[in-house]
């Protein structure tokens, strides 16, 4: 444990260092580093907003089956299986950010040995390939007055108003579900003033059955531990906001995680010419500002190599 706490705190001296040499655009909404952040519509205004200003190139239900490259005119070609048959697409360059679990063959004309990695035995930690496993969202919403009457030490207030960020739980305390985030706190006007909003995390790899269960017994075991930590015994059926299922959620970096990415950079290298990027939240971090940071510094290198071949 010690190990993992000065290796986090050296990468966050190393991230103020980073953020103080290149900081935000000057017309960015003022924000500060590590709080919590959305849109008044949810995280779904971001891939909203880049499919208005893309328009018809934004494709839905197009399933890629086969990548290949012309090694004379280093043009790549890309199969898709779609609504309307089969279709060829042809480009200078492709970016990849398929899961590794649903990769397949797809990459192997142009990276050979690429559908082994994603797939060979990991004997250290009794894997195939990368581990997804299941996770489920769940948002719940009770009455405040039904959450524990306690007023909270260090002048926090009292309980039923959930000042803070929500709660991880640890497995010692008998409950199952992950973590809940107090969404109603984080994000105000989300719902009526006499009730909160919990967007409670549920599944992961140490608890895989939950992929199986149905949704009603999902939101039964969520909401039987909220009874344990934060609500009263007397509350009511909680109001069912949402519940997504995700079959392969996060992946998992795990024991030998860095050499399957040091050997996809090796394949990338041998890709004669360049133009070919594998991604994912396997390789630049999971989290939804890694995501987002890594999506915006690639798209400079995409055009960089593009500004190359025209010159």
């Amino acid at each position: 444990f010690g190990a993992i706490f000065y290796g986090g705190l050296a990468r966050q001296v190393e991230l103020t260092k980073e953020r103080k040499a290149d900081p935000p655009e000057p017309e960015w909404v003022d924000f500060e580093y590590g709080n919590p952040g959305s849109f008044k519509r949810g995280l779904s205004a971001l891939p909203t907003a880049i499919e208005k200003e893309l328009g018809e190139k934004v494709k839905l239900e197009w399933t890629l089956t086969k990548v290949d490259k012309n090694k004379d005119t280093g043009i790549y070609s890309a199969t898709f299986d779609t609504p309307d048959g089969r279709q060829t697409v042809t480009s200078k360059s492709i970016s990849c950010t398929i899961p590794t679990h649903a990769m397949g063959d797809i990459l192997e004309p142009v990276l050979p040995g690429s559908t082994e990695l994603f797939t060979k035995e990991r004997a250290i930690v009794n894997r195939k390939g990368i581990y997804y496993p299941p996770v489920a969202a769940v948002t719940l919403a009770y009455p405040k007055s039904t959450f524990v009457d306690m007023e909270l030490s260090n002048g926090f207030g009292n309980l039923q108003n959930l000042p803070g960020f929500g709660m991880l739980n640890p497995r010692t305390e008998g409950v199952r579900t992950l973590g809940t985030l107090w969404t109603s706190s984080l994000f105000p006007g989300r719902c009526p003033d006499n009730y909160n909003i919990l967007l409670n995390y549920i599944g992961g790899s140490r608890d895989p059955a939950i992929g199986t269960m149905s949704e009603e017994d999902i939101i039964s075991a969520v909401d039987t531990d909220l009874r344990k930590n934060l609500l009263q015994s007397s509350a009511p059926k909680p109001k069912v906001l949402g519940i997504k299922v995700w079959p392969k959620a996060i992946p998992q970096y795990e024991l030998g995680h860095s050499e399957i990415i040091d050997q996809l950079e090796s394949m990338e290298g041998k890709n004669e010419g360049g133009g070919l990027w594998v991604s994912g939240n396997y390789r630049s971090g999971v989290a939804f500002p890694d995501c987002c940071t890594f999506g915006y510094e690639h798209a400079k290198v995409v055009k960089d190599y593009l500004d190359s071949k025209q010159s």
